[in-house]
């Protein structure tokens, strides 16, 4: 007797799940405007969140790739070590970027930071917690970890036909890292020059604009795919009857 398998959703629709998540990552995307109105973010601090939001983006890469790239069925200890061992190609690799990112940043938009940050312990201090980047990474880093969640419940309890390509998820994640920060390093750029806050606020409003528009094809395609892999079982189903 063949399982019973849930229906994917209707391609395009959001699951409640999903809703919630991208509501979270909404949040996440419109605090840095409270920083910038209330908290005096200048567009170092800014540029500072969004390079350590790319981390917590690359977290949950990692931890889909390893659940999520076996085929359905076939998660075994060495199909995770596999996966993990390819992880750590993808942490040095990944890494050595977001170092020589940083590295671009630090040169050209520290500023009046780089008399008060001399090691990764006042950068916390000073940036992360002193300018409150926590409150949006959190938020973040739960928004990520809830779409990683919801893809797992379709996987594994659903049984919805969730699988991850390692490649088009890594050149995902580098495309991302290319689009987001060269419109942002424009967008600073123009923001030293004027010397205001009001370019900050459009820059965050871009760059929120930009990401829930890349999120949103995802879905899409990833909606796509799922129901082109459900026809031929549903069509074969129908000729039984």
């Amino acid at each position: 007797m063949t399982p019973t398998v849930q229906t994917a959703p209707v391609k395009g629709q959001s699951t409640p799940g999903e809703t919630a998540a991208d509501t979270l990552l909404i949040l996440s995307n419109l605090i840095p405007i409270a920083g910038i109105m209330l908290w005096g973010w200048d567009a170092f601090v800014l540029l500072c969140l969004y390079w350590l939001e790319t981390a917590i983006i690359g977290f949950w890469v990692m931890v889909r790739y390893i659940l999520l790239s076996p085929p359905p069925g076939s998660l075994t200890m060495r199909s995770a070590f596999v996966a993990m061992a390819a992880c750590g190609f993808f942490i040095v690799h990944a890494g050595i970027f977001m170092t020589v990112h940083m590295s671009f940043l630090w040169a050209v938009f520290a500023g009046r930071w780089a008399s008060r940050i001399h090691s990764p312990t006042d950068f916390i201090r000073l940036i992360v917690i002193g300018e409150a980047l926590w409150i949006p990474l959190a938020t973040s880093f739960v928004g990520q970890g809830a779409m990683t969640l919801f893809d797992l419940i379709r996987r594994f309890i659903l049984h919805w036909p969730v699988t991850i390509d390692i490649a088009s998820l890594v050149s995902g994640f580098y495309k991302r890292i290319v689009l987001m920060h060269v419109a942002i390093l424009l967008g600073a750029f123009a923001v030293t020059r004027i010397g205001a806050s009001g370019p900050l606020v459009v820059l965050v409003l871009l760059k929120t604009a930009l990401e829930f528009f890349m999120l949103f094809r995802t879905r899409r395609d990833a909606n796509a795919a799922a129901v082109s892999r459900k026809q031929p079982a549903r069509g074969g189903g129908r000729a039984e009857t």
